[in-house]
This record gives structure tokens, sequence and C-alpha cells, in this order.
């Protein structure tokens, strides 16, 4: 548990900050090149974010034992600084648009982004957490996405849930999401840890859920 006397690290946030800026600046995948020069160019602001603690964030010990070699330096970077992380959740149970398995198994915490402490109107970039056998219900959004799972794997829907193609994706792999394509997953029976990053949209928008 984060002690309510922690406060912002900038030494943490810059670790963090060039580590995912390398990953993604090396990552030889096309549809990771899509998001290069907006993570290269985020901006240049940096405002303290008071850490946050959530249940998820402790699934980061384990998860390291289900990386890929170019995956596990920056999952375990994650795991060293997530104290210092603002760990939050996208939905409240009152939304009624994902169940209480997932709300209680969930987080993500934002390392670029307008809430992060790299403050950006350009793009968002951060890690998300799911623990084993959770369904992240079809949703869409405008923003264009690029999960890059870290540890863990997910079957990934795409389209209406009736009818949806499934692809499964693991460490090291890239999932591209268009503007607008609904999208979900289905977590294996790991923690799935993911790199994610949206640009060309609203970077704090409200899915829309299928």
């Amino acid at each position: 548990m984060v002690p309510v006397t922690m406060t912002a690290s900038r030494h943490s946030d810059d670790r963090l900050l060039a580590a995912v800026l390398s990953f993604v600046d090396e990552h030889p995948h096309a549809d990771l090149r899509r998001f290069q020069d907006g993570i290269a160019n985020w901006g240049q602001a940096w405002s303290g974010v008071t850490p946050r603690h959530l249940p998820a964030a402790e699934r980061l010990p384990e998860s390291l034992s289900h990386t890929a070699p170019d995956t596990h330096a920056l999952a375990a970077l994650w795991h060293r600084e997530s104290a210092w992380r603002k760990w939050e959740q996208s939905y409240a149970k009152a939304d009624g648009v994902v169940g209480d398995d997932l709300l209680a198994d969930y987080g993500f915490a934002e390392l670029i982004g307008k809430l992060g402490p790299f403050v950006s109107q350009r793009v968002r970039a951060g890690v998300g957490i799911w623990g084993p056998n959770l369904t992240y219900p079809q949703h869409r959004h405008g923003a264009e996405e690029a999960y890059v799972p870290l540890a863990g794997s997910a079957e990934y829907r795409f389209g209406a849930e009736e009818g949806a193609s499934r692809v499964e994706r693991g460490p090291g792999d890239v999932v591209y999401v268009p503007s607008l394509l609904t999208h979900g997953f289905r977590t294996g029976d790991t923690a799935f840890v993911v790199l994610y990053i949206w640009q060309n949209g609203d970077l704090r928008e409200t899915s829309t859920f299928a």
C-alpha cells in the first residue's frame, strides 16, 4: 500500500519516460511506428501526480514470469516504480458497463497525457493491468490506439460481439485499433499487462460500449 504521505517523484517519472520513449522508438512493428512521432514529441511540461494504489498493481510481480525477452525490462521497471504511480479506473459500478470482477482487478497508470505527470495534448500513454480470466467488453473511442502486451496474453475481439473476429496476442505483439473500431478482449490465465498509446482524438474520452 502506498503511504499516505507519499508525493510525486520526478526521478521515478523520468526513469519511466526514458524507458517508454526508447522502447517505442526501437520497436520494429509497422503499426507502432504510427505512434513514434507523437511519443517522441509529446511536449515539455511535467506536473507531479500524487500516487494512488489499486489492488491490480499488486499483479505486477507475478506478471514478470509471463513476459518476453524484449518486454521484460520495461515490465520490471513498471513494477519497481509502481508505488509512485497514480493507479486509476475509467469506470465505476454506477456506470453499469463493466462487471464487478473487472472493477476488482484492473487499473491503469497514465505516464503521458492530459492528466499524466508528463502533460500532453497530443498523445496518451501508460500501462494497464487486468487480472486473469476477465472480459473487457466491446467498446470504441475516437482516438486510435496501440496496445503492446508486456506480460500475459489476451484474446482480442474486433467488431460487434456477434461475429467478431478474434486473435490471440501476447508479449511483444502489437495490437493496432483504428479510430472508432469496436474492440475488447478476454484475458488468459495470468495477469495481462499492456503499454497503451492513444493519439488523434480526445485523450480522455469515455468509451462507448457496444
